[in-house]
């Protein structure tokens, strides 16, 4: 099944931008105003994070959105087989030069993504656009599995061909070792503007108008390795163009307060996000996870804790019980 997505999409990739974009509408209108995609969750996300907003504005960054959402599926399909020449001029970094200094100490650094603009395109330099933005250094990207199998697999495959070094997060530490060891200087990428398990929910803070636990896992990181900390901010000047600002974060993160590093970059998506709400992801179930319900289910987890070291002594009092009874030989 993937093989055959993967065939259908590099034959859609041949395609003009034009024309990608024609059916880019079609699909729009499909999810948005037939099928109604996600509609209720994009409603409510937009609902509570811009509560200054009237109802006239909410519906227009919705079916925004929707364009938008559409637009990404085809650009990064486009990757395939798109032409260098069509990249540089669709997606320009305007601050290469903030990265040179990393060259210059042979030095690795951390990026923080988020999921606004078209967060695709961004490690597709490192395979269109190398002279301007990976000189010498590779991108390598903490990849989260999709739910969806073939698409998961296409993705995938689509982002190893970038050129990037693509693992998943349990393998960050390890990958890391090994590029250290080689000499690599390497720009670890981390989109993590979603949500978080509920077992790795240490930290809660407002974003958006509402409390959220955001991803810690790129600040133990950067703490753990001492690497530089920027931020990449994407914005889009009209369709299917992109610009990309790098905007550093810290030198040190184990400069500041615990948190405060996952703080600053998430009030930086939240800045771009404001800056024209259309362009992230908002079909992404983002507040599904409460304080209220993690309280609750905190609760539940320590009163099941209780209940199985009761247990476990009453067993052991037994066993104890028929030992001590146990004739004497």
């Amino acid at each position: 099944m993937d093989k055959v997505l993967y065939a259908i999409f590099w034959c859609l990739s041949l395609l003009p931008f034009r024309v990608l974009y024609w059916i880019s509408d079609a699909l729009s209108f499909l999810l948005y105003r037939v099928v109604g995609y996600r509609k209720k969750i994009v409603r409510k996300n937009l609902k509570n994070s811009f509560p200054e907003k009237t109802e006239k504005e909410l519906r227009k960054i919705e079916k925004e959105f929707y364009q938008h959402f559409c637009d990404c599926f085809f650009e990064t399909i486009k990757c395939l087989t798109m032409k260098p020449d069509d990249f540089r001029e669709r997606m320009r970094y305007v601050n290469p030069e903030e990265l040179e200094r990393f060259k210059e100490k042979n030095q690795s650094f951390i990026l923080y993504l988020g999921h606004y603009g078209n967060w695709e395109w961004l490690t597709f330099g490192y395979k269109y656009d190398p002279k301007t933005l990976f000189p010498t250094y590779i991108p390598m990207a903490v990849y989260h599995k999709l739910e969806s199998g073939p698409f998961d697999k296409f993705y995938l495959r689509l982002r190893l061909s970038s050129g990037a070094i693509i693992v998943p997060q349990k393998q960050f530490l390890r990958t890391y070792a090994e590029q250290k060891q080689k000499k690599q200087i390497t720009m670890y990428c981390f989109n993590s503007d979603h949500g978080m398990m509920w077992e790795n929910m240490y930290f809660w803070m407002k974003w958006l108008n509402q409390d959220t636990a955001p991803e810690i896992g790129p600040e133990k990181i950067a703490r753990r390795t001492k690497m530089p900390v920027l931020y990449i901010d994407m914005q889009k000047p009209s369709r299917g163009h992109y610009t990309a600002r790098f905007v550093p974060l810290t030198d040190d993160a184990n400069e500041l307060e615990e948190f405060e590093l996952t703080r600053m970059y998430m009030r930086k998506v939240e800045e771009s996000i404001r800056r024209n709400p259309a362009y992230w992801m908002w079909t992404h179930n983002r507040w599904k996870r409460t304080p209220e319900r993690f309280a609750k289910r905190t609760k539940l987890v320590e009163r099941n804790r209780k209940i199985q070291e009761e247990i476990e002594a009453r067993r052991k009092a037994k066993e104890n019980v028929l030992n001590t009874a146990q004739p004497v030989e």
